[in-house]
């Protein structure tokens, strides 16, 4: 007896060793080893080392002379280091002394609030920041969680009236944060070749300063463009209208086409007051939507996207939404699918494709659970399931998914751009 209670114990513990084994633990790595050189250091900046993994993203933090920054993945740190351009070009306007020195201060006090916070942004990584594992569930839920709120205002003696309430604020929120970014400062953005509705405390309040020294002394000041990847066209597009026209403008617009895909009038108010959704982040979402003409359900990539709980989590998904377009333009969609946060689809011949915007996707066991969770959210399919990466996949969890039913395209623009359209 006594021999067989230490057997059990060590046959679990081999079991659980076992088990534990057949997941990866992401390495940590040079910047080199995933960035090309003007992204891993420039002018101001260089990227931390190492770098950091989850799994399915690289943590990058940016230091510099204007502060630390993270970068949740690589297309969030392109989109820091051509703000970091800006900066340097702010920095630079050494001919109007005074008010360089002026913007100078306000960007090293900010700075220095932002270093704060950023001091040890990843630590150790313990897994996916909170609201990216919220992608790969279905979003019906939220249903059922908004209506125990319902129930729980009106318990509680609030009822209707402060649901009501609460979508006034959420308005008032949103007003406060993107709505006032005046015609100067979106010029300026333009020259400088960034988003007028960047969550960059210190790019912000140096442009909002410029601005308003300029409508008190009438002053001039020109940016040499900062250069990048040249846009798309439907990107194109959507930031011209960023850059030019009045965000209240551009809503007022925006709702007849939200309408005309379907939303009810309660949708769009949510739609169009969802605080990470910027005026940049939901006209790039209707240009999405354009793009799609002729596929059924666009309405859920609006629906999808209210759904969304971390500035991680809806820049991966503005990206596996451009993913989605351009796999459409060689494999055309029938419909998007429903009750989703992560986008998919299903193609005219069946096959149901889910899209996604990571850089590396190694077998870890929270991966695991996600794809069991996305797994199970997706329609029944005898034609098969894919899945496309805008990035890498190692050869465990290509292996992984391949038993799962998954066929895997990694490196999906290349393999996008090298294609031949289908109609």
């Amino acid at each position: 007896m006594g021999t067989d209670k230490l057997l059990i114990p060590a046959a679990i513990l081999l079991t659980t060793f076992a088990w534990a084994a057949a997941f990866e633990v992401p390495p940590e790595e040079p910047a080199a080893a995933s960035l090309p050189a003007d992204l891993a250091s420039g002018p101001n900046f260089h990227v931390k080392e190492p770098v950091e993994s989850d799994g399915l993203m690289h943590h990058y933090v940016i230091e510099g002379k204007f502060g630390g920054f993270p970068a949740y993945g690589q297309n969030a740190l392109k989109i820091r280091v051509r703000e970091m351009a800006a900066l340097t070009q702010i920095a630079k306007k050494s001919d109007i002394d005074v008010i360089t020195k002026t913007v100078e201060q306000h960007v090293q006090s900010d700075a220095k609030t932002v270093v704060k916070v950023v001091t040890n942004p990843i630590g150790v990584v313990t897994g996916i920041p909170k609201g990216i594992g919220h992608l790969f569930g279905g979003y019906k839920a939220q249903a059922g969680e908004l209506a125990q709120r319902t129930k729980q205002e009106a318990a509680s003696g609030g009822g209707p009236k402060n649901v009501a309430q609460s979508a006034k604020a959420d308005a008032t929120r949103y007003a406060d944060r993107y709505l006032g970014v005046s015609a100067a400062e979106r010029a300026y953005y333009q020259e400088l070749g960034v988003d007028p509705y960047t969550n960059n405390d210190v790019l912000r309040k140096a442009v909002h300063h410029l601005a308003r020294v300029k409508a008190t002394v009438n002053l001039g000041m020109h940016f040499v463009g900062v250069p990048g990847i040249p846009y798309l066209s439907d990107v194109r597009r959507a930031m011209d209208a960023i850059y030019t026209e009045d965000p209240a403008v551009l809503r007022a617009r925006q709702r007849k086409d939200l309408a005309n895909y379907g939303l009810s009038a309660l949708e769009i108010e949510r739609f169009e007051n969802t605080l990470l959704l910027s005026p940049t982040r939901q006209r790039l979402l209707l240009e999405d939507a354009r793009a799609l003409d002729g596929v059924d359900g666009r309405d859920e990539i609006f629906r999808h996207a209210m759904g969304l709980t971390s500035e991680e989590e809806v820049g991966v998904f503005i990206e596996s939404t451009r993913l989605l377009v351009r796999v459409h333009a060689s494999e055309p969609f029938a419909r998007i699918l429903p009750g989703l946060r992560l986008p998919a689809g299903q193609t005219r011949d069946g096959r149901v494709v889910v899209l996604g915007a990571f850089d590396a996707v190694y077998w870890t066991e929270e991966v695991a659970g996600y794809e069991s969770t996305l797994h199970a959210a997706l329609p029944p399919t005898s034609n098969g399931l894919e899945l496309w990466l805008t990035g890498a996949i190692s050869p465990e969890a290509r292996t992984e998914l391949s038993a799962r039913g998954w066929v895997v395209h990694d490196h999906a623009s290349s393999e996008i751009d090298d294609a031949p359209p289908k109609t």
